[in-house]
C-alpha cells in the first residue's frame, strides 16, 4: 500500500490552526494522524520526505515501510518500560545504525512515536558515528522541531538545509509554515514561502502552504492582505481552494466584516468552489460578533440550498449568537430543532435559555411551560444544573403560584449542596401562605434553617399570621421562640393568653404527637 501525499482534513471553527506531523503506523501504512484542534480551513498534507543524496527515505518502499514500524514497535515498547536516558542509552549501542539512512529512518520512527526529545538527543550524536546529515535528516528535524513547538529551532534547521545546498520537500515547508503562522509569526512564514515559490522548486503541496498563510494573515487581523492574496491566487497553478476560502472569509468575519465574507463566499461558488459545514459556520460566528443573529436563520436555508448539512457546531453557534443578543423565542425554536435531530445542546446553553425564558416568563406566562421543558432535560441527561437556574427557576415557579414545583426544586438544590439564598425560600414560604398551605410552609423554613440560611422577618409574620388565624397559636408561639432564637424579631406576637382550656390542652397533645 502507498503512503498517502498528504495529511488528512482537520479544521474546526473560530481557533487558529493547530497540527500534528506525528503519525502512527497501521498494517504495513504509514498515518499522519493530526491533533484534534479548531481549525477553520484544511490543514497542509505533508508528503513524503524526499532529499538530494541517495539516502532517500522512501516511504514508498514496502522494506521502509516495516523497518519504520518495527523501530516504532520497539520504541513504544522501551518507553512504556525505562526512562528517556535508558532508551537513549539502549539506542546508542545498537550497531544496526550506521548509516545516515540507518538514522533517518530511527529519527522518523522517534517522531512517530512522539518521543521529539529523544529524536533531538540522537540527532546531535550523529558526529561520534562519523555521520553527516543529509537534506532528509533536516527535513525530519524541522518537524520534530515543530512537533516541540519550537519554531525558532524548526526555522534555524531550514536556514542550515538552504545554507547546505538542500531543498526540503515542500510538505516539510508547509508545516513549517503552518506552526509559524499558528504563533502570529506571519512575516518568518512569508520567507519560507518565499523559498517554495522560487524557480526550480517542487510546487507540489504550496496550496495549502499558501493556505496556512491566508489563515495566519487572517489571524493577526491582516485581513486586506489575506483578500488580496486569496485573488492573487486565482488564475494561476495555486487556484484557491474552499480553505482559502474559508481562511480569508473567517477572517473578515472576526473583523466585523460578515457581508464581505459572505459576497467572497457566492463568488466562491460561482468560480465552482463548494463551500462545507466549516465555511458556513464561519458566518454564524460572524452575525452572531455583529448582534445580528437573526441572519444565522438565512446562512441556514443557504445552506439547504447547497446540500450542506449543518453540524453541531453550527447550530450550537446560532443558538449561542440568538441568547446573547437575547432573541429568546427563536433560541428555543432552534433548541427544539436539534433535540429533534438528536444533536446534543451544550448544557451551559441550556441552562442560559431558562433562565432568559423565565425572566420572560414573568410578562408572557406561556414560556413557564417551555422553561420547565428545557430545565427537566437538562435534569434528565443527568446534568448537574446550576444554582443560578435552580433558583430563577424556583422564582419563576413562585411566580407562576407553582408551589408544589418550586418547593421540590428548592429540596434539590439543598440535596445537591447548594447553600439557596434566604430570598429564594422567602418566596416560596409568603406564597404558600398566601395560598392558605401554612404546614407546607412551616417545612420550608425548617428546610431553610436544616441548610444553615435564616428567613426574614416578613416570613416569619406571615406564617405566625397564618397559624394564628388557624388557631394554632401554641405552635404560632413556638415558632415565635425559635425566631428570637435565631436573632430575628417578629413583628407579630401570638397571644397565648386568650386561649382557651381546651385549645391549650388540644395544642399539648397535638405537640407531644
Amino acid at each position: 500500500m502507498v503512503m498517502p501525499s498528504s495529511i488528512p482534513t482537520c479544521y474546526h471553527v473560530f481557533q487558529p490552526p493547530t497540527l500534528n506531523i506525528a503519525t502512527k503506523i497501521k498494517n504495513d501504512t504509514i498515518i499522519f494522524r493530526p491533533v484534534k484542534s479548531t481549525l477553520s480551513f484544511s490543514a497542509p498534507k505533508p508528503s513524503p520526505i524526499k532529499h538530494t543524496t541517495t539516502n532517500d527515505l522512501n516511504f514508498e518502499d514496502t522494506t521502509t515501510r516495516l523497518r519504520i514500524k518495527r523501530l516504532v514497535h520497539r520504541i513504544t515498547t522501551l518507553s512504556s518500560s525505562n526512562s528517556k536516558p535508558q532508551i537513549l542509552q539502549t539506542l546508542e549501542k545498537d550497531p544496526e545504525f550506521q548509516t545516515i539512512s540507518d538514522f533517518n529512518h530511527l529519527l522518523m520512527a522517534l517522531v512517530i512515536a512522539q518521543e521529539p526529545d529523544i529524536c533531538l538527543e540522537i540527532f546531535t550524536k550523529l558526529p561520534s558515528f562519523q555521520l553527516m546529515p543529509d537534506c532528509c535528516t533536516h527535513s525530519i528535524m524541522i518537524r520534530c522541531h515543530c512537533e516541540r513547538n519550537d519554531t525558532d529551532e524548526a526555522k534555524r534547521e531550514f536556514d542550515a538545509a538552504l545554507e547546505k545546498g538542500f531543498q526540503p520537500d515542500a510538505a516539510t515547508l508547509t508545516v513549517l509554515i503552518n506552526s509559524l503562522c499558528k504563533r502570529g509569526r506571519v512575516n518568518k512564514a512569508r520567507e519560507v514561502f518565499e523559498v517554495m515559490t522560487r524557480e526550480g522548486y517542487n510546487y507540489k503541496g504550496s496550496v495549502q502552504a499558501q493556505n496556512c498563510l491566508l489563515k495566519g494573515l487572517s489571524y493577526v487581523g491582516k485581513v486586506d492582505e489575506a483578500l488580496e492574496m486569496l485573488m492573487g491566487m486565482k488564475g494561476t497553478s495555486l487556484e484557491p481552494d474552499v480553505y482559502s476560502y474559508t481562511a480569508v472569509m473567517d477572517g473578515l468575519c472576526k473583523v466585523g466584516r460578515s457581508d464581505e465574507a459572505m459576497e467572497l463566499l457566492h463568488e466562491a461558488v460561482g468560480a465552482g468552489v463548494v463551500p462545507n459545514v466549516v465555511t458556513f459556520n464561519t458566518l454564524f460566528q460572524g452575525y452572531s460578533r455583529e448582534g445580528r443573529p437573526m441572519e444565522g436563520f438565512d446562512v441556514l436555508r443557504l445552506m439547504e440550498e447547497h446540500g450542506c448539512v449543518p453540524d453541531c457546531v453550527s447550530y450550537n453557534t446560532l443558538l449561542h449568537g440568538l441568547l446573547k443578543w437575547n432573541e429568546v423565542v427563536a433560541a428555543l425554536g432552534v433548541y427544539r430543532e436539534m433535540v429533534g435531530l438528536g444533536l446534543e445542546v451544550d448544557v451551559r446553553m441550556m441552562g442560559t435559555l431558562v433562565r432568559r425564558l423565565c425572566k420572560r416568563s414573568w410578562r408572557e406566562k406561556g414560556l413557564l411551560e417551555d422553561a420547565g421543558e428545557v430545565f427537566e432535560k437538562m435534569k434528565e441527561r443527568g446534568s448537574v444544573v446550576d444554582q443560578g437556574t435552580l433558583k430563577v427557576m424556583v422564582q419563576a415557579l413562585c411566580w407562576g403560584k407553582r408551589f408544589d414545583q418550586a418547593l421540590a426544586n428548592l429540596n434539590e438544590m439543598v440535596r445537591l449542596g447548594y447553600f439557596p439564598e434566604a430570598v429564594t425560600f422567602d418566596k416560596v414560604i409568603q406564597g404558600l401562605c398566601a395560598g392558605g398551605r401554612v404546614d407546607d410552609a412551616v417545612s420550608a423554613l425548617v428546610l431553610l434553617h436544616a441548610s444553615g440560611g435564616i428567613s426574614k422577618r416578613v416570613s416569619y409574620d406571615m406564617v405566625i399570621k397564618e397559624l394564628e388565624e388557624e388557631g394554632r397559636l401554641f405552635c404560632a408561639s413556638n415558632l415565635f421562640g425559635a425566631a428570637l432564637k435565631l436573632g430575628v424579631v417578629p413583628n407579630r406576637e401570638p397571644k397565648l393568653n386568650v386561649m382557651k382550656r381546651e385549645e391549650l390542652q388540644a395544642h399539648l397533645r397535638e405537640l407531644g404527637s
